[in-house]
């Protein structure tokens, strides 16, 4: 019998400057590279404040494996949103992506933002061509609501709990 593939307890924490030094100097390449933070001081300082709905995503070991943004800051630019639903942006650490950790990660976010919005609808929105996430996030309970065209000329679909 092959053994299982074990992958570690994932948590959420507040965001603070350590983490966005960490995420800020990541870099995403290709369809992903629209998710690179600026190395900016201010957008640090803004990240931070808890308003902003940024959050940290660590492993059992503490390292940092992701972060999160749940709220209307994670609404991606020239999409029109109905206020009925929380917006979920998550992204994995890019060295992380393509290791099959995508649906842990994006339960864990999901999870979270339950407990912050019990009852509340959950969406996210997801570029048409990004498959990979496409497929994990509907796997983790999303569907399909509609495409739309970003501010970028980016096709997106938007996919709700």
């Amino acid at each position: 019998m092959p053994a299982l593939l074990h992958t570690p307890t994932l948590s959420l924490h507040t965001i603070d400057s350590t983490a966005v030094n960490q995420i800020q100097a990541w870099k995403y390449d290709g369809i992903m590279a629209r998710y690179n933070f600026s190395d900016d001081p201010f957008e640090q300082q803004w990240i931070c404040r808890p308003q902003t709905g940024h959050w940290q995503v660590r492993d059992a070991q503490n390292e940092l494996t992701g972060f999160a943004i749940i709220g209307s800051n994670a609404q991606t630019a020239g999409i029109h949103y109905q206020a009925h639903a929380i917006d979920l942006l998550a992204g994995l650490r890019p060295e992380l992506i393509g290791q099959r950790r995508g649906y842990e990660f994006i339960t864990q976010v999901i999870s979270h933002a339950k407990k912050l919005y019990p009852g509340k609808r959950l969406r996210t929105s997801i570029p048409s061509m990004h498959l990979p996430a496409l497929a994990t996030w509907q796997r983790a309970g999303f569907f399909p609501e509609y495409a739309v065209i970003s501010a970028d000329n980016t096709p997106y679909v938007v996919l709700l709990t």
